[in-house]
């Protein structure tokens, strides 16, 4: 069975009819129930926060990973060129020997 707009309405006014009624009987359950409504807002807001700022580490680390990985290569690529100056190329071997013939 669907409700109708005036059936949801007179529902709604009796529920809160009943809870003003409620909280002017029983004040105390205005801070009680303030802070049960404010409760999953703060750990959302936390937990928001929190995934906010590992997300930044997060992309802080992999830049961190990639500049490593950089420098590496250029440590590689450097050793290499080295590795190649101190050694003669066999082409310029090739052409030695048989300049000596």
């Amino acid at each position: 069975m669907m409700l109708t707009p005036k059936t949801i309405h007179d529902d709604l006014h009796e529920h809160h009819t009943q809870v003003i009624q409620l909280f002017s009987k029983y004040p105390w359950l205005i801070p009680a129930t303030t802070l049960l409504h404010i409760i999953p807002v703060a750990i959302g807001v936390h937990g928001f926060w929190q995934s906010r700022a590992l997300s930044k580490q997060l992309k802080i680390e992999r830049e961190k990973t990639k500049q490593l990985a950089l420098q590496q290569v250029e440590k590689v690529q450097s050793a290499v060129a080295s590795h190649h100056c101190q050694r003669p190329s066999l082409h310029h071997l090739f052409n030695k020997i048989n300049s000596h013939h």
